[in-house]
């Protein structure tokens, strides 16, 4: 389950689908914020917000401001781990192990795909994702219960025209980036903050050899306007991905939508 976007959240998995936290699994889904309390604003107020909602299409990748001087997107380490985890926790609907934060400084490709944003030394928000290979992407829906009722559906709008393929013994396997989680605090969000965490992963898997994936998805809670529209302004696809029933808990309706994008070379800026 999941709940992110560049409001309170954009994105989170749900743990009731989760796989165990090595990350092979379906682990934490991405939406979009309910609402939060973020600390101290660049203005000095505190704020919380909650995420509009609405029916978007698939659109061009906008171009996105820059970043202020004083915004900084940060590695994971040991020290600031645990800000991911307290950003997360002040944000998204869903509560996250310990292992979902330790994994992360114990997998080169996942500690690649997390960032951490911070307006002067403040953590503000940040971004965690990892590598699906196909085989753990078709274990995942099975895990959703769509692998007999939607998954022609779903692999045709997820996977339509990929031709980025790895050679896995001999066999062809597809590689995605699936958003985790995405939350970034309501104060700072007209930075522009969330729409360069995204553009840092997608750019990233485009460029390194190491994560060769042809997709980034998510999954977004279907009332979740606000983050709906944010992922289509980052050239995702909001309106052809599968609607997975009952995918969170705590919210209503409880569906997620499966927001995509493909992965290219032109995906570098």
């Amino acid at each position: 389950m999941s709940d992110a976007l560049e409001l309170p959240f954009l994105s989170s998995s749900s743990p009731s689908f989760q796989r165990p936290i090595q990350l092979t699994g379906r682990a934490p889904m991405n939406q979009l914020p309910l609402s939060s309390s973020p600390s101290a604003s660049p203005n000095g107020a505190s704020q919380a917000s909650s995420l509009p909602v609405t029916t978007t299409t698939t659109a061009a990748v906008l171009p996105i401001s820059s970043l202020p001087p004083n915004v900084s997107i940060r590695a994971p380490t040991k020290a600031n781990i645990h800000l991911l985890k307290r950003i997360n926790s002040l944000l998204l609907p869903v509560s996250y192990p310990e292992n979902f934060y330790r994994e992360v400084l114990q997998n080169s490709e996942s500690e690649i795909l997390t960032r951490l944003a911070f307006y002067d030394d403040e953590c503000v928000g940040g971004i965690r994702c990892r590598v699906e290979t196909e085989a753990e992407y078709q274990a995942s829906l099975e895990k959703l219960g769509l692998k007999d009722v939607v998954t022609s559906r779903v692999l045709q709008a997820i996977s339509k025209d990929a031709n980025k393929t790895d050679s896995i013994d001999g066999g062809l396997a597809k590689k995605k980036i699936y958003i985790m989680t995405l939350a970034v605090l309501s104060p700072y969000r007209s930075l522009s903050i969330g729409s360069h965490l995204l553009d840092y992963i997608v750019s990233t898997a485009a460029r390194d050899p190491s994560i060769d994936a042809d997709e980034a998805y998510a999954h977004v809670w279907v009332a979740n306007d606000g983050a709906l529209e944010f992922y289509r302004k980052q050239g995702f696809d909001t309106n052809s991905g599968a609607v997975v029933s009952d995918y969170y808990r705590r919210l209503e309706p409880r569906d997620a939508r499966i927001v995509f994008r493909k992965i290219s070379a032109n995906s570098t800026k």
